[in-house]
């Protein structure tokens, strides 16, 4: 709860009453005098721009929130935003375009920095540039590509961790494993590798960070740019070659949309699969004989990797905004282009579509999973991010079947929109 005498407050008056709004952190809540003199405590929520909220802290919040209703006012960075907290209704709304139209929300907290690229677009534009962007990542592609290399880099990086003493599986395996896929399939050379992991955490930053996204763009662009100009004259295996030789209709890209498209990977790609892969490993180690069916049963990891996805996706809120004019949805009332949060963490534990949903279960009936987004703007990239999932899950049972967490409590994942731990320290055995 929050102690009112170590927290910003502001107290509204009307007449004899009066509340007094208090703000610590990412939270607030309202007081309300009952009587003359007394207080009470009638609501507290949480700004959803905030981090922090580790654990079941953060669901048994939104277990509040839904029970409210299936749309609910809340704070975003400050400013009022709905929260659409249930199950029938979010896998409605991904796919209701007009209410929510897609590429709005990315116009706003995307393009400014990473550039105009699909996501942002509306039809036909949309169809025409997923076409052109993602032929790598469709299911077919994603097939066909070797899991060698994966498995070899994913063993790399254990060999590494096991030289190192004291292990993080957060720092030393999952943040950079699905890095250097992408950097690997692009042809970027090694001593790049952590420049882009700094420039995809900038380029999030954006719009609470504007001036650290706009540095990480210049940055990234600098690097980027004369690589494509190199792969239009001498094309190669790679990502960038594919880009430019792509065509759909009749139309190729330019090198600004090859750039904004490739900026586009590393912030959705890379920075959102090593944060499952964190709660994937965590959920496993934190939970009792957990890690010992995987490592023993291979058919079991599958359904782990799908069970995680539902019960700590990395992507928790997934940001839209409301149509130009004003829209009903859940029995709620919204203003034009407000903003309007997807919240795939609540919907995903709603008790109406999973029982017993706080629980993980990789045993239990698999069910319409959210959180790939459904509907016509589901993530191209899915394919891809269960493959290198499993591929992470596969070695390290190999390598270290006798895995320990060290520390659970300081494991537990954060977030209020991007979900995962901070570290996972762990006895590699």
């Amino acid at each position: 709860m929050l102690d009112e005498k170590s927290a910003n407050a502001v107290t509204i008056s009307e007449g004899e009453r009066s509340w007094t709004r208090v703000r610590k952190g990412g939270c607030q809540k309202i007081i309300e005098p009952r009587e003359r003199g007394r207080n009470v405590v009638i609501t507290e929520t949480i700004d959803f721009a905030a981090g922090g909220f580790p654990g079941q802290a953060y669901h048994a919040r939104l277990d509040e929130l839904r029970d409210q209703g299936p749309v609910v006012a809340v704070d975003f960075g400050g400013e009022p935003a709905w929260l659409v907290t249930r199950h029938a209704e979010l896998a409605a709304a991904f796919r209701d375009t007009e209410r929510f139209p897609p590429g709005a929300a990315y116009r706003w907290h995307t393009e400014p920095t990473v550039g105009r690229s699909f996501i942002s677009m509306d039809e036909p534009e949309h169809r025409i540039y997923r076409k052109l962007a993602t032929p790598t990542f469709r299911p077919t592609a994603v097939a066909r590509a070797e899991r060698d290399p994966l498995v070899s880099l994913a063993h790399e990086l254990i060999d590494d961790a096991a030289r190192s003493g004291e292990v993080d599986l957060v720092r030393q395996f999952a943040e950079l494993f699905p890095m250097r896929i992408i950097c690997r399939m692009l042809g970027i050379p090694r001593d790049a590798e952590q420049d882009f992991r700094r420039w995809a955490i900038g380029l999030l930053s954006f719009p609470f960070d504007p001036q650290t996204a706009a540095r990480c763009a210049a940055e990234f662009s600098a690097y980027v740019s004369p690589l494509i100009r190199q792969r239009r004259r001498s094309p190669r295996d790679d990502v960038v070659s594919q880009l430019v030789e792509a065509k759909v209709e009749g139309r190729g890209l330019e090198d600004e949309e090859i750039l904004s498209h490739i900026r586009l990977l590393f912030p959705t790609g890379a920075e959102t699969t090593s944060r499952a892969i964190a709660n994937l490993l965590f959920a496993l180690l934190a939970h009792e004989g957990a890690w010992k069916r995987v490592v023993e049963d291979p058919t079991e990891r599958g359904k782990a990797i799908e069970e995680l996805l539902r019960w700590e996706n990395p992507v928790a809120i997934v940001p839209r905004v409301s149509a130009d004019v004003p829209i009903e949805y859940g029995g709620v009332e919204i203003p034009p282009r407000a903003p309007v949060l997807f919240c795939v963490a609540a919907a995903n534990r709603d008790p109406r579509a999973h029982r017993d949903p706080h629980r993980f279960d990789p045993t239990r009936p698999s069910g319409l999973l959210l959180s790939f987004g459904p509907g016509p703007r589901q993530c191209p990239g899915m394919h891809l991010a269960r493959k290198e999932l499993a591929v992470a899950l596969d070695v390290l049972c190999e390598r270290a079947p006798g895995l320990r967490l060290l520390d659970p409590d300081a494991s537990l994942p954060v977030g209020t929109v991007l979900r995962g731990p901070e570290r996972l320290p762990v006895e590699l055995a």
